[in-house]
C-alpha cells in the first residue's frame, strides 16, 4: 500500500560542472595532483593531494580520514571535483546568479566520506522503522494469520530498498545509483502486487490469479534490472514507469476505500495514509539548493516517509485484528451450525406445541 516514487535526475552534465571557473580548476588539479589521469588513483598521489587540500582549504568538511575517503572509494579524480566545487559555488553566489547543481546534483558538505548525510540518515530512520514495526506485528499477530507471510515480504523489500539507498547516498556511483533505482522500483511494484493480492483474496481462483499476476511483475522486474544494468540506465523511461505504477497502486487503493468507507471501519485510516503519501511525494517534486549544504527537499521527503512507514503497520494491525475476529466469529458459527445439524432436533409428541385454538 505504500507508494514511494522513484524520480530520477539526469547525472551528465549541469550547470556548475560546465562552468568555465570548474572546468580550469578541475584540469589544473588532475594535472598537478592525479598524474593528468582522470582515472588515477595511486596511493601515494592521493595521499600527496589529501594533504594539499587540508593545507589549502582548512575547513572542518576536508579534514576527514583519509583512510575513509579511500574505504568509500573516493579517488583523486573525485577529490578534485569536490575541491573545485566549492570556490565555484562561492562564485555563483558572489556573481548572484545563485547555488547550481554539479554532475545532476547539488553541493552538499561531506561528513567522513559520506555524500549526502542528512539523506542517508533518514533512509536509516526508515530502515530501522521497518525493523522496528514488523518486530512489533510479529508479537501481535499469528502466524496463522491471513497475509502473514505477504507482510514480511514486504518488510523485506522495503528493509532491502532502503539499505541501498543508505548505501547510494553515503556514496553515489553508477552501481548505487542503479540498486537505489531498483530497490525504489521494487517497493512501488511489490505494492501493486499487495493490493490485487488483497482485492482477489476472496473470489474464486484467486490463488492461481495471484500467482500469474505475481510472475508477470516478477519477470518484468527482471526484464528491467536486466536492460537498467548491461544496456542503458534510461532515467526518463525508469521515471515514467515508477510513476505508471504508483498511479495504478495510489488509484486503485482510492476506489477501494471509496467503496468500504462506511463498511469498514479501519478504512478512514487507510484513506488518511493515502492523502499523507500523496503530501509527501511532494517534497520530491520541489527542488532547491541545500540548507547549511545538507538538506534539500530529498532528504526532506526521506524523513517525511519515516512516520508514514511505522502509520502503515498500524493500520495494518488494525485490519488484521478485526479480519481476524470477524473470521474466529464466522468459524464459531459455522462449529454451532455443525453441530446442530448433526444432533437434529428430536422432539416426542409432549414436545410438540399444541394448538391453542
Amino acid at each position: 500500500m505504500v507508494v514511494f516514487l522513484c524520480v530520477p535526475k539526469s547525472v551528465l552534465a549541469s550547470t556548475g560542472d560546465r562552468s568555465q571557473m570548474f572546468y580550469s580548476c578541475l584540469q589544473d588539479c588532475l594535472a598537478q595532483n592525479c598524474s593528468g589521469s582522470v582515472t588515477h588513483s595511486n596511493h601515494e598521489t592521493y595521499f600527496k593531494f589529501f594533504h594539499l587540500k587540508k593545507k589549502k582549504l582548512g575547513s572542518s568538511q576536508d579534514s576527514q580520514s583519509f583512510f575513509i575517503l579511500r574505504a568509500l572509494h573516493w579517488t583523486c579524480s573525485d577529490e578534485c571535483k569536490y575541491f573545485c566545487m566549492w570556490p565555484t559555488v562561492n562564485w555563483f553566489v558572489e556573481a548572484e546568479i545563485g547555488v547550481q547543481q554539479f554532475y545532476g546534483k547539488w553541493p552538499f558538505i561531506r561528513f567522513w566520506g559520506i555524500q549526502e548525510p542528512a539523506a542517508t540518515l533518514f533512509s536509516i530512520l526508515n530502515l530501522v522503522g521497518h525493523v522496528v514495526m514488523i518486530r512489533r506485528f510479529r508479537k501481535e499477530v499469528k502466524p496463522s494469520a491471513p497475509f502473514y507471510l505477504m507482510t514480511h515480504y514486504f518488510c523485506i523489500i522495503c528493509c532491502q530498498a532502503w539499505l541501498w539507498s543508505t548505501i547510494f547516498h553515503i556514496r553515489d556511483v553508477r552501481f548505487t545509483e542503479i540498486m537505489d533505482y531498483l530497490g525504489a522500483f521494487s517497493m512501488v511494484l511489490f505494492s501493486v502486487y499487495h493490493f490485487f493480492v488483497r482485492v482477489l483474496a476472496f473470489q474464486s481462483h484467486s490463488s492461481q490469479y495471484s500467482l500469474f499476476f505475481g510472475m508477470a511483475i516478477g519477470f518484468f522486474f527482471v526484464y528491467h534490472s536486466y536492460t537498467t544494468f548491461f544496456v542503458k540506465m534510461d532515467y526518463g523511461y525508469n521515471m515514467l514507469i515508477n510513476i505508471a505504477f504508483g498511479a495504478v497502486n495510489i488509484l486503485g487503493w482510492s476506489i477501494w476505500c471509496l467503496k468500504f468507507y462506511k463498511r469498514r471501519p479501519y478504512v478512514k485510516q487507510c484513506a488518511a495514509f493515502l492523502a499523507l503519501v500523496a503530501f509527501t511525494t511532494l517534497f520530491e517534486l520541489l527542488d532547491f539548493p541545500p540548507l547549511f549544504w545538507v538538506l534539500d527537499a530529498h532528504a526532506l521527503w526521506h524523513l517525511s516517509t519515516a512516520p508514514l512507514a511505522i502509520l502503515w503497520y498500524k493500520n495494518i494491525l488494525k485490519i488484521f485484528v478485526l479480519e481476524i475476529f470477524v473470521m474466529e466469529v464466522i468459524s464459531d458459527m459455522k462449529t454451532t451450525s455443525e453441530d446442530f445439524c448433526s444432533k437434529g432436533w428430536e422432539r416426542s409428541d409432549e414436545d410438540r406445541p399444541t394448538n391453542a385454538f
